[in-house]
């Protein structure tokens, strides 16, 4: 092929080429826009980000992003003949200026150098034909003049050597939507068709199979490889602003500046909104005015100027500005245009500031399109405070529009504006708030936390503290989950916290913050009351951020559970503590350390106003447990979880003796899931004795009935204030029970709630129960005795204990007792005479549907009973429409 085309057609071809690119007036946006050739020449072009897309059909894209050279080079790789690449993207994301970048690339040699000609496909030409008929080779040439015709022809005849590039696809949509069938389709470059079969029989690969394609389309195009242009990334965009601006140092700040400007984030992406951006700022910098801080305000900036620009008396401006607002559509048609009120301004070059007139402003077929899509939506937003005729806010309009609505009721924001078209209608700029509060009302009930954040995006828009105040007062505020935050949602959710004043529980479950997230969140964190962040992973700089919002916050509960924390976490967190209003820590689950173990006695030494800690399931082990006993006795803490620590009973005389000493406040103690043992628990008892704890906890410690003894001595000394013992999953067989029972006898006894579920319990145990219950001493009023295999014989006891005047149970849990249909009537006239019982657990026993019925009626019968649990046991699915009809019954 190389050797068919001469050096000095190749190297015509790429100087016309060249030319062609310099002399590009491309892209026009608004404020004009940064021409093609100074993009190139000055070095300033500025890589974009693209995303492959996969499914022929629905377009899904996957996600990673690439730079959209690295793309080209791989995909029109050399032996990637045929090869048809698809570059889509809405108005303003580049790929114009990207395209004339890859020509610009191979003329100058620096790539895609195995194709011997680079050529044009002249979209406008196709899309004029019509209906008249040309033939492929006859249109290339004509573009093409400076290639002779015959050798256009053997570059036709080899086209694996060729690279077309079809730019701006869109403008051939009409053609691509005309029905043809295969057989219309033609193989041949010198046979004439339409400008659909042309474009149709290029795509679909029948003719020129074997040439590479380079296409660009504001949508995908079904059955070829496509990548979707998402723009500027972050990088890149800092990179376009050190090319815009001359100082570096100035770039930077002025980049920082952009990056904060609310709205303004989530339009950067658009390479032609970061140039109107830029362009903004460096004339507010220049004229020493302040930048713009909002999205709508920029755009306001940005049509005074343009309206300044033309010197337009306000009252034409006004009726410019209103009647594009009318233009609901993005691209519209001649008819649209003067509908709308803009005939006397088609002549205008006021017109073509805002829109890109394609054809001649007077024909019939000529189409409008606006410039930015983001200006469309501003213009829509503005015409509904300057025209009366549109009535009422559009439900059907995008985010866009109803930001713009919030940024305009905002008198700083519109002022530019207003300097340019005259005042807003103040009727209307209520007609918005009453709009406004009435959305609030109607979506932070709800549980989409995505609509949340949209309303929370108005009123920050707005601006307008007494509006947020006043709506969120009179909303019933959900608290949803707000974990998927990104960085804009954390800056307005604290913005409309900040206008509250207060915010009752933070809902951050499973949250992945990053540094910046969390330092946007720091004025919400510090006015809220309560911040949950359980299961969610957080950097050592997420710590430090929420460890400030904490020192000067007021945030009484934290709840960290099961979260994924980095080295020294921990200990920056207790630093800020020491400091802090908080009264309850969950660290439940969160691969503690000895040296985290430590820094939290310090901290709770050091003036910490903690009331609540849950260290629950971390392998503290007994030398953690040692240093955090050397700050109970001058620390606040009144409740500690110590739940599957990894203790044993060799830890047990430091805490002992920490609570023994008369200055702890400590007053409920989880020991569960630990190695205490006999020995250990026989210290625990003697702090019982002294009357240190309110609550205590020993399910699976590995206890026998040898601690039963000083067990039941603390229970019955005069000083034991022990309110609840858990002694579940404890071997105390029956000489220890009978032991507690004997206490649980003498009036000194405080017991309120006793579970002993899997205690290897008898008969003999119960009827003990039995008879503390009906002694008139007991102030028992919760029992678990569950999973104790003694059947109907021992429940027997219990059954006449409640029918007794001086049983004050409430709670009863018979889990796994065996328990059969012998006992259900019983059982039924016991409940039904007891004064007190409310609640009744006989999960896992051998009930069948016979005793359903006479549950069923008792539990109708009796409102006092708020739950009766009949799960597992052996029901069928014939009586659960009879369960139905009662719902206290849990089956």
């Amino acid at each position: 092929m190389w050797s068919e085309i001469s050096y000095d057609v190749q190297q015509t071809h790429k100087e016309t080429l060249r030319n062609s690119v310099l002399n590009s007036a491309l892209p026009i946006s608004l404020l004009g826009g940064q021409p093609v050739r100074e993009v190139i020449q000055k070095g300033h072009y500025t890589s974009l980000s693209v995303c492959a897309c996969e499914d022929d059909h629905a377009r899904v894209r996957r996600g990673d992003q690439e730079a959209l050279e690295d793309v080209i080079s791989r995909e029109l790789s050399p032996g990637s003949e045929g090869r048809r690449l698809v570059l889509y993207g809405g108005v303003g994301m580049g790929k114009t200026t990207a395209v004339e970048k890859v020509i610009w690339d191979w003329t100058t040699g620096a790539r895609l150098q195995h194709y011997a000609l680079l050529m044009r496909v002249p979209v406008w030409e196709l899309a004029a034909l019509g209906g008249k008929a040309e033939s492929l080779q006859s249109m290339l040439g004509c573009i093409h003049t400076h290639i002779s015709t015959e050798t256009l022809a053997v570059a036709l005849q080899r086209p694996q050597s060729l690279l077309l590039v079809l730019d701006g696809l869109e403008r051939l949509q009409n053609l691509l939507c005309a029905p043809l069938s295969s057989s219309t389709l033609i193989c041949d470059v010198q046979q004439e068709a339409s400008g659909s079969v042309l474009l149709c029989s290029l795509l679909h690969g029948s003719l020129l199979p074997e040439a590479s394609m380079l296409i660009t389309s504001r949508e995908p195009v079904e059955s070829l490889r496509c990548f979707e242009v998402v723009g500027f990334s972050q990088t890149q965009r800092r990179t376009f602003f050190q090319q815009f601006f001359d100082d570096r140092g100035q770039a930077e700040r002025l980049f920082h500046q952009c990056e904060q400007a609310l709205g303004a984030y989530e339009q950067c992406f658009r390479p032609a909104f970061c140039w109107t951006l830029c362009n903004v700022f460096k004339t507010q910098f220049e004229n020493k005015n302040t930048p713009p801080e909002t999205l709508t305000h920029l755009l306001s900036i940005v049509t005074h100027m343009l309206l300044q620009k033309q010197k337009m008396q306000a009252e034409q401006s006004r009726a410019l500005v209103s009647s594009l607002g009318k233009l609901t559509n993005s691209v519209c048609s001649y008819s649209d245009v003067t509908s709308c009120g803009l005939l006397r301004f088609l002549h205008s070059p006021m017109l073509s500031a805002f829109l890109c007139i394609s054809g001649d402003v007077t024909h019939p077929d000529t189409t409008f399109s606006f410039l930015s899509p983001v200006m469309h939506e501003f213009l829509l937003a503005t015409s509904f405070y300057l025209d009366q005729s549109v009535q009422e806010i559009s439900d059907e309009r995008s985010d866009l529009y109803y930001t713009f609505l919030a940024g305009l009721s905002d008198s700083i924001q519109r002022k530019p504006i207003e300097d340019s078209v005259g005042k807003f209608d103040d009727s209307r700029i209520s007609t918005f708030s009453q709009w406004l509060m009435g959305n609030v009302s109607r979506v932070l009930p709800d549980g989409d936390a995505t609509k949340h954040f949209r309303v929370f995006q108005l009123l920050q828009h707005a601006r307008n503290s007494s509006l947020v105040k006043e709506s969120i007062s009179k909303s019933r505020w959900r608290l949803v989950g707000y974990s998927s935050m990104q960085e804009p949602d954390c800056a307005v959710l604290s913005y409309v916290v900040s206008c509250v004043g207060e915010m009752e529980h933070m809902n951050l479950y499973r949250a992945e913050l990053t540094h910046e997230q969390i330092e946007r969140l720091i004025p919400a964190l510090r006015l809220s009351k309560s911040i949950g962040l359980s299961q969610s992973r957080l950097s050592l700089t997420a710590i430090t951020n929420l460890s400030t919002a904490l020192a000067e916050g007021r945030t009484i509960k934290l709840d960290l559970s099961y979260s994924t924390l980095e080295k020294e976490s921990v200990q920056t967190l207790c630093r800020a503590l020491t400091r802090s209003t908080l009264e309850s820590l969950n660290l439940c689950g969160c691969s503690l350390t000895t040296a985290d173990c430590e820094a939290l006695a310090q901290m709770l030494s050091g003036g910490s106003q903690l009331r609540v800690l849950n260290l629950c399931g971390n392998n503290l082990e007994d030398q953690g447990l040692i240093h955090l006993s050397s700050a109970l006795e001058n620390c606040r803490l009144q409740e500690i979880n110590l739940d599957l620590c990894s203790l044993t009973a060799a830890s047990m005389p430091a805490l002992s003796s920490a609570l023994n000493s008369g200055f702890s406040e400590l007053r409920k103690l989880n020991l569960s899931r630990n190695a205490v043992m006999d020995d250990g628990m026989e210290l625990i008892s003697q702090v019982l004795q002294k009357g240190r704890l309110n609550t205590l906890n020993v399910s699976s410690c590995e206890l026998t009935g040898s601690c039963c003894s000083s067990l039941a001595a603390a229970l019955q000394s005069e000083d034991c204030r022990l309110t609840e013992l858990d002694l579940s999953v404890n071997d105390l067989d029956q000489s220890g029970a009978m032991q507690i029972c004997e206490a649980l006898m003498t009036p000194k006894c405080s017991l309120e709630i006793l579970e002993m579920s899997r205690c290897e319990l008898t008969e003999e145990v119960f009827r003990a129960l039995g008879s503390i219950l009906m002694s008139g001493g007991s102030k028992l009023v919760r029992l678990s005795v569950g999973l104790n295999d003694v059947g109907d014989t021992a429940a027997k006891h219990i059954w006449e204990a409640l029918r007794h005047k001086h049983c004050t149970l409430q709670h009863l849990d018979l889990e796994m007792l065996s328990l059969t249909d012998a006992c259900v009537e019983e059982l039924c006239e016991s409940v039904a005479a007891s004064s007190t019982l409310s609640t009744l657990i006989l999960k896992n026993n051998r009930l069948t549907d016979s005793s359903v019925p006479r549950l069923v009626k008792l539990m109708l019968d009796r409102p006092l009973m708020t739950e009766l649990n009949l799960q597992y046991n052996d029901f069928s699915e014939d009586v659960f429409e009879l369960m139905d009809t009662c719902q206290n019954i849990v089956y």
